[in-house]
């Protein structure tokens, strides 16, 4: 009985995890995070998608992304913290994406207690900076194996990466925070498509960012509305 329960309970959290996103008239979409963040908001397709599956809302985004932020060092210039209270003040948001864990992998192993830390109490701020607001986690994408003999060892990174995204989903879980993997469908992405998905193994191209901007966009408004739009 007590295992009937639990499968139970895990299939209910399941569906509420994957529950479209609503919006109302007007609501808006803060996002933090690092390069990813700013580069998905520079491409396009993402907030595209969710303003074609909302015509009628007048959605507006907002990135307060900066390249290099991770959850526990956002360097910024002097009095920044009166600037960003304006921007809060001015930009109440309905929902809020966070973007990290790529910068704070490569500290590896030995920098996964702090980052389960960092991330436990960024995520306890956000939902005080932003009461009421939905909160989602993206993970960071995978490493591409381009074949170069500069980069990094693509198995060794993913092996890095792939830790810190369970942290993440794990932090998110204990917080009732929606999390989006996008680790393993880049991952399997990089292995189904004929041309490179990224620049230089760790930034999306062109092509990357439409795979991984649809894959967001199915988790987030359900694959009949990601159908719709795409």
């Amino acid at each position: 009985m007590y295992k009937i329960i639990c499968i139970l309970l895990l299939c209910f959290l399941g569906q509420v995890a994957r529950a479209e996103l609503g919006f109302r008239k007007g609501d808006r979409v803060l996002l933090y995070g690092n390069s990813f963040i700013e580069r998905l908001q520079a491409h396009g397709l993402f907030e595209a998608c969710l303003q074609l599956a909302h015509p009628e809302k007048n959605l507006e985004f907002r990135s307060l992304a900066w390249t290099g932020d991770e959850v526990g060092y956002r360097l910024r210039p002097e009095r920044y913290v009166n600037h960003l209270n304006k921007l809060l003040t001015k930009w109440p948001a309905k929902v809020v994406i966070l973007g990290f864990g790529i910068n704070e992998s490569f500290a590896g192993p030995e920098g996964i207690g702090a980052f389960r830390s960092d991330l436990d109490g960024y995520l306890r701020e956000m939902e005080r900076r932003h009461p009421g607001a939905e909160i989602v986690v993206l993970s960071p994408i995978a490493t591409e194996d381009l074949e170069h003999p500069h980069y990094p060892d693509t198995e060794k990174r993913n092996a890095e990466i792939r830790s810190y995204v369970e942290v993440m989903r794990e932090v998110a879980a204990s917080q009732e925070v929606r999390f989006v993997d996008l680790f393993a469908p880049s991952l399997a992405a990089y292995a189904d498509q004929e041309i490179p998905l990224t620049s230089n193994g760790i930034h999306l191209n062109e092509a990357g960012y439409r795979v991984i901007a649809r894959h967001l966009v199915r988790e987030l408004l359900g694959p009949e509305v990601h159908a719709r739009v795409d």
